[in-house]
C-alpha cells in the first residue's frame, strides 16, 4: 500500500553577485517544471541533512544554510498523497550548477529575483520565493 503521506526538504539556493541575489533554480529535462532543488528525507537524516543532500545531489553544488529561514510548502499529488516540503535559505557562493550522473538532467538556471519568480511553475513556490528574498536581503 501507498504511503499516504510523504516529506521532502530542499533549499532556495541563492548567490550575491555585485550586490544582487541571484537564485539557482532548476527546470525539468521537459521543461514543464521549474523550481528548487528538493527530495525525500531518509531514514535517519535531519531536514537540514536532506536539503543540503538534494541540494548536492540534483546540481553538484555544496550549499550553506543560512539560520533563520524555514517554510514549509504543503499540497496533495494527483495520486492522492499529501506531501510536505521544508525549504532552507541557502547560499552557494560562486559555484557552478552541474549535472549529477545517476540523477535527472536538469537544466541550471541563475536568475535574479524578477526572472526566478516568472519562471517558477507553481503560485506556493513563487510566494515563497518573495518570502526567502526578503529574509535573504536582511542578511
Amino acid at each position: 500500500m501507498k504511503p499516504t503521506f510523504e516529506k521532502s526538504c530542499g533549499t532556495v539556493p541563492y548567490t550575491k553577485r555585485n550586490g544582487e541575489i541571484y537564485y539557482l533554480l532548476i527546470r525539468s529535462p521537459d521543461g514543464r517544471h521549474c523550481g528548487f532543488p528538493k527530495g525525500h528525507v531518509e531514514l535517519g537524516e535531519s531536514e537540514e541533512e536532506t536539503a543540503l543532500r538534494e541540494t548536492l545531489e540534483e546540481t553538484s553544488v555544496a550549499v550553506r544554510i543560512r539560520p533563520g529561514f524555514r517554510h514549509e510548502i504543503s499540497y496533495v499529488l494527483s495520486n492522492g498523497v499529501h506531501k510536505t516540503v521544508v525549504y532552507f535559505a541557502a547560499d552557494f557562493a560562486e559555484q557552478t550548477p552541474a549535472h549529477s550522473e545517476g540523477f535527472e538532467d536538469f537544466e541550471y538556471l541563475i536568475l535574479p529575483f524578477d526572472r526566478a519568480y516568472a519562471a517558477l511553475t507553481f503560485e506556493n513556490t513563487r510566494e515563497m520565493l518573495r518570502k526567502a528574498d526578503k529574509f535573504i536581503a536582511s542578511l
